[in-house]
């Protein structure tokens, strides 16, 4: 029986990828290519098909009818692929590869890691740091611990703990926040790539002092968590990363102040990695720590 001849592979990897992303800007961020590449693969595949595979919308690429038809093969013919390439190139099955940001890596995860290595002696551990969302299978990434609301498309997903947001400095300006409007009033330390803002804190304890005095900034949670805890200013925290420190002194809460947010860390994973052995046993290992965490915490 004569095969059916088979169109490029890049343009079947590209129609898969606009189908899950919704447009050529972000698929064009994930295959690392130009979106006028993308519209070009996307157009190579419909030449030869003699089909439209999407509708170009304002609310992006819409799959019509032969998308639909096409693109579950697509992506499940890919992540055969995947799984395929992980399978024969990996050379231990009990090698595990997480995902985190560094400050969740470094302030927490890893002081507690020894815990998880003693009870699975036969797992090596890969703590890769990177705070974008990986695509597991894609770069052979087994489970993530993740920051955010949530509801990201096509992977399983465990919320862990869900987090407020509080000042803290270190114990020597103690006497310089002694009211919240102080904090309004500087130093403030501001990390410019948090998820939190110093007025939302404000709104919370119900002061209408405007910002003013000093703040010093920077584009790394980690090190704005240093300069905090070395007396540069009040920053604005989150009970993970702080809980620590506050533990040992290194820094305090000069008000007893939480305000809400909709974000928690969670544990992410893609469908086909969420029960391997090894990620079942971080996962199992990971709650537990979590669970004696927050009833510290409490």
């Amino acid at each position: 029986m004569k095969r059916m001849p088979l169109p490029p592979l890049n343009s079947l990897r590209a129609a898969e990828a606009i189908g899950r992303n919704g447009t050529l800007l972000r698929t064009a961020d994930e295959l690392n290519v130009t979106p006028g590449a993308v519209s070009q693969q996307l157009k190579t595949l419909e030449q030869f098909l003699g089909l439209e595979l999407f509708a170009r919308t304002d609310k992006g690429m819409i799959p019509t009818e032969a998308g639909q038809r096409l693109l579950p093969g697509l992506s499940d013919a890919f992540t055969r692929i995947r799984d395929s390439i992980a399978a024969a190139t990996r050379q231990d099955e009990n090698v595990l590869t997480v995902t985190t940001g560094v400050i969740f890596a470094g302030k927490w995860l890893v002081p507690r890691l020894g815990r998880f290595r003693d009870r699975h002696p036969e797992i090596d551990i890969r703590i890769s740091t990177d705070n974008r969302l990986t695509s597991f299978d894609r770069d052979d990434v087994d489970i993530g611990v993740r920051f955010g609301r949530g509801g990201w498309e096509g992977l399983r997903a465990h919320k862990l703990l869900e987090q407020q947001m509080l000042p803290v400095c270190a114990p020597s300006l103690k006497d310089r926040f002694r009211e919240p409007a102080d904090i309004a009033r500087g130093p403030r330390i501001v990390d410019r790539l948090s998820f939190f803002a110093w007025q939302d804190w404000l709104d919370a304890a119900g002061t209408d002092e405007p910002l003013s005095g000093q703040e010093i900034t920077f584009s790394d949670g980690y090190l704005a968590l240093e300069a905090a805890m070395a007396g540069h200013g009040a920053m604005l925290g989150w009970p993970v990363i702080i809980q620590d420190a506050l533990r040992n002194g290194d820094l305090i809460e000069p008000f007893k102040i939480c305000a809400p947010t909709p974000y928690a860390y969670w544990l992410v994973s893609s469908e086909s990695r969420w029960n391997r052995p090894t990620v079942r046993a971080f996962r199992n290992w990971i709650i537990e720590e979590v669970k004696s965490f927050a009833s510290q915490t409490d």
